[in-house]
């Protein structure tokens, strides 16, 4: 549990207790077990209010047996007490987004390795054009627009690697919209959008080149690219890993980071 100290101006020292607003990621409702999330000891003296935060570190954590067999003893398995016990989807997810901040460690730590522009690794995100339509006149799904945006990526990663793109990771993801037709409200338009959340490790664009490089995609039917630079990993790694966790899609790979994916 978190403390906080206040000391009042006549010298006498209050302890109250501050309520931890801090949860656990990943979970849900279905989980068996959700304990209380303890932070670990840190202080703080805030001079304005004369007072001195503190957190306490946890005790040594109690583990209680599951009926779960382990594979490397061949005992029942123990649980800790302290950490909290998911359902297969929230696990499944958790998994997901650990592999991916994995990944993302790795891209940048090769990226560091470049004493260049190439040093902080780059947010690209292109699009395969969509328009407009309704099923009673168009057949088209999720899945055709992201085979169809699948059959074109070959193509962009040699041309991004012309460009000087060395490697990185990316996912693919399809959302949709709709309208209603204002000339036939039982016939809505739909249009799906296919595009390619990748984290590379690329050059630095001059401002005066960047509108003319985020074009290379484009002579081979795909769009703009949106490209950035991002300095945090973490939030790099929570950008990309949640559409591994929304659409359950995979992670791939391309260029200098494919032999270091595993």
């Amino acid at each position: 549990m978190s403390f906080l100290f206040r000391i009042q101006k006549t010298g006498v020292v209050i302890l109250e207790p501050m309520i931890n607003k801090t949860r656990w990621k990943y979970v849900c409702r279905n989980c068996p077990f959700v304990p209380d999330k303890v932070p670990a000891f840190c202080g703080s003296y805030v001079r304005p209010l004369d007072t001195w935060r503190m957190r306490w570190i946890p005790d040594a954590p109690d583990y209680v047996r599951t009926m779960r067999i382990s594979k490397r003893t061949g005992e029942l398995g123990k649980r800790p007490m302290n950490l909290p016990d998911r359902c297969n989807a929230c696990k499944a997810q958790y998994r997901r987004a650990t592999r991916m901040g994995k990944r993302m460690d790795r891209i940048h730590a090769v990226a560091k390795s470049y004493k260049d522009g190439r040093k902080i690794p780059k947010l690209l995100t292109f699009a395969l054009p969509s328009q407009w339509f309704s099923y009673d006149g168009y057949l088209t799904s999720r899945e055709n627009e992201i085979r169809a945006l699948g059959k074109l990526l070959p193509r962009a990663r040699a041309i991004l690697q012309e460009n000087g793109v060395e490697g990185g990771s990316y996912v693919l993801e399809c959302t949709y919209k709709w309208t209603p037709d204002l000339d036939n409200f039982t016939h809505p338009k739909y249009k799906f959008h296919a595009h390619v959340h990748m984290v590379a490790i690329a050059p630095y664009i001059h401002y005066s080149k960047l509108s003319e490089w985020c074009q290379q995609l484009m002579p081979i039917g795909l769009g703009r690219i949106n490209y950035q630079a991002v300095k945090n990993r973490r939030k790099t790694a929570v950008y990309v890993s949640k559409y591994l966790v929304k659409d359950k899609v995979q992670c791939r790979t391309f260029g200098i980071m494919r032999g270091q994916s595993q």
